[in-house]
């Protein structure tokens, strides 16, 4: 009885079904012969519902037709260089190949061909969305390898190898880029596959090594400067490490250069200061024992003068003169250094300084000598500055002392003091110095200091901020040409510039460039006259 209800293996309606059921489109080809049995074409003699859908038409369109009607083109020759070859050898062959759709776009399939009868049966199997991420991943792949290739920075990616406990031994590279293979002298590919302790094998006992293992267990990223002189590598390299799957991402680059350039810089600092040590050495001889003896040759002198004055003759008594005078210009130039030597070497934490307070306090201090020249001072408003309060009232103090001191005979002395606020590109720096790159778009202020005196030659411009440069003789102005380095020492210790201009007789105007602090008051202008 159940053999009866047995369906027989050959019953054409469930061959047909079973076709139809298959994702796979099929589609069966009878082999068309000349008079001598040569194949001229392959005629459609079957196909099933996927393979309708392939190709947008019915069984019954596609039934007699050639191969040439359904796949056009290069499709058409390899169907044919292939379907003749499984034929004559009686064995199965695959390939892959593209299918244009009916909706204009294109299709990829696997094709397998097999004998049947006098012909063959093609099986098509579409791989569209396997090629198009496949094709998508390389894409990716070829623009990540040309961003890696392109990278100035070497970058490696290894692979954790563990052993049956799950303990990293070591690390196999599974990329690199050209600036990481050019240190090892390998290709990439060549490094590719090989293992970090046989790459760098000291560097695997460094403790590097533990690093990345430890990057790799705990996720965190791992930063460092390392020197590296083994495995025909001799410099200092900053490597990054970060985890990456199963691995980690290495990045490094070769920072030899900048290492020695700032072991050159510390080695020119420490230099600096021992230089700067003996200056402090200097400064406490010229506080301490210059300044005894000079003392005693003053009260000698006075003692000289006032106890044995009525018993010495003229020319003796002119010599005492003489040499109080020295003695006073000495101390002079003593204190003038202990104050270059003090802002040379001494710094004090910037705060904020109101300039407007320091020139008022400069012009009390001067207050003598305003009145007995009848000077006139105009003063705009100043602004607040960052710095060190002592150095800039240092600073005005020189410049105002010399506006004062440089005056033409019967004309009372105009000084005026004037601030604008411009760029670093715009300033006008002292000739043979250049503004810093860094300060071509900082805001300064221009603090001017313009007076109606005597003036001085613009060719003598890059001489007069040098110590103890000077353009009149003593007898003619008193002081000992370190006012004006000072002016520049202030200058350079806030980040600033200085500058002149002037011609003979026509006065001169000095310009002292600090960097702006915050945001300056209206201009409402003040005149003084004392």
């Amino acid at each position: 009885m159940r053999n009866n209800m047995r369906t027989a293996p050959n019953d054409p309606h469930l061959l047909r079904a079973a076709l139809d059921f298959s994702s796979n489109g099929i589609v069966i080809y009878d082999c068309v012969r000349d008079k001598q049995g040569d194949i001229q074409d392959f005629r459609v003699i079957l196909a099933n519902k996927k393979a309708e859908e392939i190709t947008g038409m019915t069984e019954a369109q596609m039934l007699g037709r050639l191969v040439g009607d359904l796949f056009p083109g290069s499709l058409e020759q390899d169907f044919w260089r292939y379907a003749a070859q499984v034929i004559a050898s009686g064995q199965p062959y695959e390939f892959e190949a593209a299918y244009p759709l009916p909706n204009g776009r294109e299709a990829w399939y696997t094709i397998n061909l097999a004998p049947y009868g006098d012909g063959v049966a093609v099986s098509l199997n579409d791989i569209t969305e396997r090629y198009l991420r496949q094709k998508s991943s390389e894409e990716q792949t070829d623009l990540i390898e040309s961003m890696l290739n392109g990278s100035l920075n070497g970058l490696v990616m290894f692979k954790a190898l563990r052993n049956e406990q799950g303990v990293v031994y070591d690390l196999q590279l599974k990329l690199a880029n050209e600036a990481a293979a050019s240190l090892t002298g390998l290709s990439p590919d060549e490094m590719v596959g090989r293992t970090l302790k046989k790459l760098f094998p000291t560097l695997a006992y460094s403790g590097l090594f533990e690093q990345y293992v430890q990057t790799i267990e705990t996720g965190s990223s791992y930063r460092t400067e390392s020197y590296y002189e083994a495995d025909g590598l001799n410099g200092w390299y900053e490597i990054l490490a970060a985890k990456f799957d199963d691995g980690v991402l290495v990045s490094f680059i070769d920072i030899t250069a900048s290492k020695r350039y700032q072991q050159d810089l510390q080695k020119y600092i420490e230099e600096l200061q021992r230089s700067n040590k003996n200056l402090e050495q200097f400064a406490y001889i010229a506080s301490h024992d210059l300044q005894e003896p000079l003392r005693k040759i003053t009260a000698f002198g006075e003692v000289l003068q006032t106890q044995y004055g009525h018993v010495i003759d003229t020319f003796g008594t002119d010599l005492i003169d003489r040499m109080r005078s020295a003695a006073q210009r000495m101390n002079v130039l003593i204190q003038d250094l202990l104050t270059f030597s003090r802002i040379s070497s001494q710094r004090e934490p910037f705060r904020k300084v109101n300039l407007q307070t320091i020139v008022g306090e400069v012009l009390g201090d001067l207050e003598t000598a305003i009145r007995d020249k009848q000077a006139v001072i105009d003063i705009t408003v100043l602004p607040v500055v960052k710095g060190d309060a002592l150095q800039l009232r240092q600073l005005f103090q020189n410049l105002l002392s010399n506006a004062l001191k440089f005056t033409k005979a019967a004309i009372a002395p105009n000084i005026r003091i004037n601030c604008v606020q411009l760029l670093g590109r715009d300033i006008t720096p002292l000739p043979g110095t250049s503004v810093r790159a860094s300060d071509l778009d900082k805001e300064f202020y221009a603090i001017s200091i313009a007076d109606n005196g005597i003036g001085f030659n613009d060719k003598y411009l890059d001489r007069i901020f040098t110590i103890f440069q000077r353009l009149h003789g003593r007898s003619e102005y008193q002081g000992t040409g370190i006012g004006l380095a000072i002016v520049q020492k202030v200058a350079d210790n806030h980040q600033g510039y200085v500058n002149a201009h002037s011609q003979i007789g026509e006065g001169a105007t000095f310009t002292v460039y600090l960097p702006v602090a915050e945001p300056m008051v209206e201009d409402m202008g003040v005149r003084l006259k004392k």
